[in-house]
């Protein structure tokens, strides 16, 4: 039995000894082939020359009780799912940091009690310290939004891609700021660079 065993591990031995010596045979063979040069990788270069320690610049805010009368909403910036990265908050708007094409988007939970028949408005509008005027970048203007008696929901949802300068603020106006909703699931806003 013991001879079988032996016998067995001597020839295992030989085998796995043959398999690597025609390993190491194919291995000389494939690395003289033009097809075992290292190629370029489109894109890879992109990634590795940009700093590793680099911010992205990017916010995402929520819903926050607004405390004045004005259509411009405030936001939560710490709390839950909100923050700021590389992008400043100042009185309700995102003021950006660094030029460049930014993708912002802003969903708006407008709810009530009871139907009414009022125009909800939602802007999102740039502020520049170089324009005389705000400029409305993105808005929607909802007509018949409920029917009937009893409480009512309606979102709004706004995205796009814009190219901003270094110290454009951003900020959302509703026309009834007392029917959005707080819910930071509900209602947002933010902006990250491109």
């Amino acid at each position: 039995m013991l001879f079988i065993a032996l016998t067995g591990l001597t020839f295992g031995t030989y085998y796995l000894h043959q398999l690597q010596q025609e390993v190491e045979g194919m291995k000389l063979k494939i690395d003289g082939t033009p097809q075992n040069r290292l190629e370029k990788q489109i894109g890879a270069e992109e990634r590795t020359n940009k700093p590793k320690n680099e911010v992205k610049m990017a916010a995402h805010l929520t819903g926050k009780t607004t405390t004045d009368h004005s259509g411009r909403l405030k936001w939560e910036i710490y709390l839950g799912h909100a923050f700021l990265q590389g992008i400043q908050y100042k009185d309700g708007a995102l003021v950006i940091n660094e030029t460049g094409q930014y993708f912002i988007y802003a969903k708006i939970y407008f709810r009530g009690m009871e139907c009414e028949t009022v125009l909800l408005q939602q802007t999102v509008v740039k502020r520049n310290e170089y324009y005389l005027n705000d400029l409305s970048l993105m808005k929607i203007n909802i007509m018949n939004y409920c029917s009937g008696r009893g409480a009512w929901g309606k979102n709004t949802f706004q995205a796009g891609i814009f190219h901003l300068s270094e110290g454009v603020q951003l900020f959302v106006s509703v026309s009834h700021p007392g029917m959005v909703s707080t819910d930071e699931l509900m209602t947002f806003f933010g902006a990250y660079k491109l």
